[in-house]
């Protein structure tokens, strides 16, 4: 991979990484008191939810960590503890209907905020 197109990767990754984090950020604790079905989208759905009754919010930030996740393949970076890996993680666990102790929208939510306030600051 050529050094123009590398840097120009790197960059697309922070700003999704840093878009990703913000709108979580902004979304979560709302998330964690309401119990909205912010982890269900258009990948991560059981069958008996209506796509209308989600967050608005859902599509966008599966798509930001799907991209984050794409991104850091691509470059050879860790994806394993990501914040889009979690979030899709979150989002696995949610619609995995099979499992009865999941954790709900509220307890994922709490989860992924405090996953996110002991990652390290740039």
């Amino acid at each position: 991979m050529n050094d123009s197109r590398l840097r120009k990767q790197e960059a697309q990754l922070r700003a999704t990484e840093e878009q990703l984090s913000a709108m979580l950020a902004a979304v979560l604790p709302r998330v964690a008191d309401s119990g909205e079905m912010l982890f269900f989208n258009s990948e991560y759905t059981p069958s008996d939810v209506q796509p209308h009754w989600l967050p608005q919010e859902s599509e966008e930030l599966f798509d930001l960590a799907h991209a984050s996740v794409s991104l850091r393949e691509e470059l050879g970076r860790a994806v394993p503890g990501s914040l889009g890996q979690l979030f899709l993680s979150a989002c696995s666990e949610a619609a995995n209907s099979h499992d009865a102790s999941r954790r709900g929208p509220r307890q994922l939510a709490t989860w992924l905020l405090a996953e996110m306030d002991s990652r390290p600051h740039r």
